[in-house]
């Protein structure tokens, strides 16, 4: 059943339209995905839905009495709010609800409590409470001023998500959440019954959650059916046939311009009509989108000594955030951190950096050491200074990676800064667009050993995915947290693992195989009678309706092969030459046993590696076979 329709509506900027002719009908229990680059409009698109925003043309009807709750990508709030008192200043129509009745206590007029009544037996408050205890709010009456951003998003999300709403709107709702926080909002709107749209950079949680894809482009709005692995495929496929259309068009072209060009009198003799199809001809070239910019900076020489912490603590106040750190930082590596919020991702950072020193223990770094961060949010830059002074101010020429020297200005142009933005003051950017003048200007810095913390917030899916290729190709060290399991898959070969105790965990593999090593344990475990779990994690049992279940006759039909999502994909993609390297990485390892003057350290040092390339190889295999078989099936 529809619950809102849009027709033939525009919202205007100063410059023109951000969208126009939009036309979108939302039925109840749609699943949609937002997407499109940043600035074309996502976040005005669900305050127009949202009722916060008119159209400058067109209309928009709602079904008679649409609850619509909303969750914004930075919640304001004042600085002395609590929790309670942030939960119940939502806008949903419940919550508004709620508040008169409380204003009215005592004297309660019997419509407010028949309305509330409707919204089913379990009151606001009690919802509010076990959603908070999900989600580790356990203080009604702490400040939100004093928590983390990690600790607000999840008390927006309870905000959201606890009022009865027959559509939801979620406007990038994994910013600041912990990979547990994030599968936990995943199961929860995979069991939902209200609509939603959902505006994401996390290809992962898009992937698992959406049924539909709505595309923001070139001011149009489109709707593609299916999930985001399903959009990619039809996007690949519908530029394959432009391309094909292009060279066609070019062929006769090419035949026609021959025609024209060989003299006056074969150009007085031809048709003006025919000569106007041809002029159209030309004019009708495929608009291909813009090249994604290649992230592309020059690098420091490493040495053989990157970063080494020994048994590093760090405290704030009677709190061990870090508790005896052991690690080694090799040059070229591939490091992933992970953690529940708060555990200490951002301070392990900074003990890299030298900003916090180690209560305890030691950091040491290589003398080439040369060490960028990309923060998890933008700097303070003046916003009163131009976007390209503000390159200059950390580097007026940069030689780039594939040797060419640079100034400011050609730099900028590379990673997507037109000579326009360039005069631009700071203040004028977007959030995105100060992302990713913010990892420019890291980049620029000609870093050898890089650090990311929560790299994707705030950019679109095209700048993430430039970035993903520019690490790929990057030949220093590679530091990155992420809650964003896409680019951690990725980026990362190996995995710090922060339990929130101050203990930390190396984890030889990458974030896909470290979840296969904790479902496998999960499953492993006894359950209350006794037996192993053998139901997969977080998958609910199918409905008796579901094409799913079993038929009448009794007899189950055979499981239809599941397609490969986005992130299986990028892992079928990768892994052969991921085996290939163990590969070669064994071999390494069985000439180093036979050579002649090796210390028994090394063997043994070896022979721990090579225990662990081997496990690899198999694992990686066999994952690999899986893919394939899946791949050949669908």
């Amino acid at each position: 059943m529809n619950i809102l329709s849009i027709s033939d509506a525009a919202v205007a900027l100063k410059d023109g339209f951000l969208f126009e002719n939009l036309d979108l009908g939302i039925d109840s229990g749609e699943r949609l995905g937002l997407v499109g680059k940043n600035g074309t409009g996502k976040t005005t698109l669900l305050r127009l839905i949202a009722g916060d925003l008119p159209a400058d043309r067109g209309e928009l009807a709602r079904r008679r009495g649409l609850a619509v709750s909303i969750l914004e990508q930075m919640p304001a709030f004042e600085a002395d709010t609590t929790v309670a008192e942030f939960l119940y200043g939502g806008r949903a129509p419940e919550i508004t609800l709620n508040d008169r009745a409380r204003r009215a206590a005592g004297t309660q007029p019997a419509h407010i409590e028949k309305e509330l009544e409707a919204y089913g037996p379990v009151p606001l408050e009690n919802r509010y409470a076990a959603l908070c205890a999900e989600l580790g709010l356990e203080d009604m009456g702490r400040l939100l001023s004093t928590m983390s951003g990690g600790e607000i998003k999840k008390a927006a999300l309870a905000r959201t998500l606890a009022p009865k709403a027959d559509l939801v709107l979620l406007d990038e709702p994994t910013n600041h959440l912990d990979l547990d926080t994030i599968e936990w909002l995943e199961s929860r709107l995979l069991a939902a019954k209200f609509a939603f749209i959902l505006v994401t950079h996390d290809r992962w949680f898009l992937d698992s959650v959406a049924d539909s894809i709505l595309e923001i482009d070139k001011r149009r709005v489109y709707r593609h059916p299916g999930n985001y692995s399903a959009y990619l495929e039809r996007k690949a496929e519908r530029w394959a046939a432009a391309e094909a259309a292009e060279s066609r068009r070019l062929a006769n072209l090419k035949i026609e311009l021959a025609w024209l060009m060989r003299g006056a009198r074969a150009r007085a003799t031809k048709s003006e009509r025919r000569k106007d199809e041809i002029r159209a001809m030309q004019a009708a070239g495929l608009e291909r989108p813009p090249s994604n910019f290649v992230f592309s900076s020059a690098e420091s020489r490493l040495g053989k000594k990157a970063v080494l912490l020994k048994k590093a603590s760090v405290r704030y106040g009677d709190r061990t955030i870090l508790d005896h750190v052991e690690y080694v930082i090799a040059p070229g590596a591939r490091l992933g951190i992970v953690g529940p919020n708060g555990s200490g991702k951002t301070s392990l950072l900074k003990l890299i950096t030298g900003e916090i020193s180690p209560a305890s223990g030691t950091v040491e770094r290589g003398d080439t050491v040369r060490v960028s961060c990309f923060e998890q949010t933008a700097d303070d830059a003046d916003p009163s200074v131009s976007v390209i002074d503000y390159i200059r101010g950390h580097a007026e020429r940069v030689r780039m990676s594939d040797g060419a020297a640079q100034d400011a200005v050609l730099l900028l142009e590379r990673f997507g800064f037109n000579r326009d933005f360039q005069a631009m003051p700071i203040g004028r950017l977007s959030g995105g667009e100060r992302r990713r003048l913010q990892l420019v200007r890291v980049l620029a810095e000609a870093p050898n050993v890089l650090l990311l913390d929560e790299p994707t917030n705030d950019l679109d899916i095209d700048t993430i995915e430039a970035l993903e290729d520019f690490l790929e190709g990057f030949q220093g060290c590679i530091v990155a947290v992420s809650h964003d399991r896409a680019f951690l898959d990725r980026i990362a070969r190996f995995l710090l693992v922060l339990d929130g105790s101050g203990k930390v965990r190396p984890f030889n593999g990458s974030y896909l195989e470290w979840k296969a090593s904790l479902d496998a344990a999960s499953d492993s475990k006894p359950g209350q009678d006794g037996r192993k779990k053998t139901q997969a994690k977080d998958k609910p049992s199918p409905a008796a309706d579901s094409p799913d279940s079993p038929s009448p006759a009794g007899a189950a039909p055979a499981p239809k092969k599941k397609k490969l999502s986005y992130a299986e994909r990028r892992e079928f993609d990768a892994i052969l030459p991921e085996i290939e390297a163990l590969e070669a990485e064994k071999a390494t390892l069985e000439s180093l046993f036979s050579r002649q003057g090796a210390s028994p350290a090394e063997i043994r040092k070896a022979h721990e590696r090579y225990d662990a390339v081997v496990t690899l190889i198999d694992a990686k295999t066999s994952r690999w076979e899986d893919l394939a078989q899946r791949e050949a099936d669908s």
